[in-house]
C-alpha cells in the first residue's frame, strides 16, 4: 500500500497568509480606534476597546460598526463592509443559494407533462341502491 501526500507550493502560501493577517490586524485596529473614539478616546476607553476586541470579536465588530457611524460619520454601507463583512457574505450566500434553489424548483416543475402518462385507469362497478323504506 502506497501513501502519497500532496505538497502545496511553499512560495505562494506564506505571502497570502501574511496579507490576510495584516488585513485582519488592520480591521482590529480600526475597531479599537472606532470604539475608543465613541467612548471618549481616553486611556480606559482604549484598554476596554482592546479587551473587547480580543475577548469578544463578534460583539466588538457590532460595536465598531455603530461607533464608526456615530463617531467618525461613516456611511452605514462603508462601515458594514469594513467591520461586518462576514455578515455581508453570509447574506449574499443565502441569497445566491436561495435563488438557485427556486430556479431549480421552477425548472423541475415546468417540465412538459405527457398526456399519456397522466391517464388513469379506473375500475368501477355499479351497485343498485336498495329501495327506500316507506
Amino acid at each position: 500500500m502506497k501513501i502519497s501526500t500532496i505538497h502545496l507550493s511553499a512560495t505562494d502560501t506564506p505571502q497570502k497568509q501574511n496579507i490576510l493577517r495584516y488585513l485582519g490586524w488592520g480591521i482590529n485596529v480600526l475597531s479599537i480606534l472606532a470604539i475608543s473614539a465613541h467612548w471618549g478616546g481616553g486611556f480606559m476607553a482604549v484598554i476596554t476597546a482592546c479587551l473587547l476586541t480580543l475577548v469578544l470579536p463578534p460583539i466588538a465588530a457590532i460595536f465598531a460598526f455603530f461607533a464608526a457611524i456615530s463617531a467618525w460619520g461613516w456611511p452605514w454601507y462603508l462601515s458594514l463592509l469594513v467591520f461586518l463583512w462576514p455578515i455581508v457574505f453570509l447574506i449574499l450566500g443565502i441569497g445566491i443559494f436561495g435563488s438557485a434553489y427556486l430556479w431549480m424548483r421552477h425548472k423541475l416543475s415546468a417540465a412538459p407533462v405527457n398526456a399519456e402518462s397522466e391517464a388513469i385507469d379506473v375500475e368501477y362497478e355499479i351497485i343498485e341502491e336498495p329501495p327506500e323504506k316507506p
